[in-house]
């Protein structure tokens, strides 16, 4: 598959994606995990308390409410990006994160489902929560069948060339568009070529390290043994590793007031990068 995103610009392509373009992708260097907040009985967190995180593919998900309809929306928002350390020679950290997701086309639910993409760029010290991240709506009214292909790509970019990167973030907040995107206003995203981004990657990315997530997660309503589900709810995506090398595990972790905390009893020098995210699905009535 191929998602194309230019700088603050949304790109919107059926899948594509050539050998020369993969053998040519930077591969990433940091192993993840998906996780799900167990809120039980609760429709929404409470405050102070405590909640397990599961795996994405626990069989206790199973029984979470699904829409009735063959086709379904789907929004996704951001609520928090921990940056526990990233590949650069002082403590201060910046990047774009890229989310790309399926999409079928209102106007033709026969056609082929279409990749919607959106990046976001973020600066942070170590150890600390990055900011812009706070509710911050990123799609809205996907439409989707029975599964859901998201991506997530993270690049920590060279702050060496502060001046390029200045430059990317003014066009991507100069730009309406990135605040999230609505599929049911239409599909009016400017395809700009992936070039324009791929070249902001090539400036910026010239340590082997630089590409740090690529993973590629499908929720499914139905996923196959050991898959994960497609379900409304707060999700987490987390390295498996944090910079003091200890290992985290979903079994470790909890969520409480808007975090990811680690378990009483837990001895971690700190969390591993993690984002949270949440996704609601919604009825689709044609």
């Amino acid at each position: 598959m191929k998602q194309e995103q230019t700088t603050g610009t949304i790109a919107m392509k059926p899948f594509a994606l050539s050998a020369t373009e993969v053998s040519a992708t930077r591969l990433p260097t940091r192993s993840l995990q998906l996780g799900y907040i167990d809120l039980k009985k609760d429709k929404r967190p409470r405050n102070n308390k405590r909640y397990p995180i599961l795996s994405a593919g626990d069989y206790n998900i199973e029984t979470t409410p699904i829409p009735k309809s063959r086709y379904m929306l789907l929004d996704l928002d951001l609520y928090s990006f921990f940056v526990d350390d990233l590949p650069d020679f002082n403590k201060r950290n910046e990047g774009l994160l890229k989310i790309s997701i399926n999409t079928k086309n209102p106007q033709d639910l026969k056609a082929s489902d279409t990749m919607a993409t959106l990046v976001t760029n973020f600066s942070s010290k170590d150890s600390s929560y990055a900011p812009g991240f706070l509710y911050k709506g990123v799609f809205r009214n996907i439409l989707v069948e029975k599964w859901v292909n998201l991506k997530f790509d993270l690049y920590e970019l060279d702050s060496d060339a502060e001046k390029y990167f200045t430059k990317v973030k003014q066009v991507i907040n100069g730009v309406p568009e990135i605040k999230n995107i609505d599929v049911l206003k239409g599909m009016p995203y400017i395809n700009l070529a992936t070039s324009l981004f791929e070249s902001i990657i090539t400036t910026f990315g010239r340590n082997k390290d630089d590409h740090l997530w690529g993973e590629i997660p499908i929720l499914d309503i139905n996923p196959t043994i050991g898959g994960a589900f497609l379900r409304s709810g707060i999700y987490v995506l987390y390295e498996t590793v944090n910079s003091k090398k200890e290992s985290i595990s979903f079994t470790q972790l909890e969520y409480m007031n808007e975090r990811l905390v680690l378990k009483k009893g837990i001895t971690r020098k700190t969390l591993s990068n993690h984002l949270l995210f949440g996704i609601q699905l919604r009825e689709y009535l044609k």
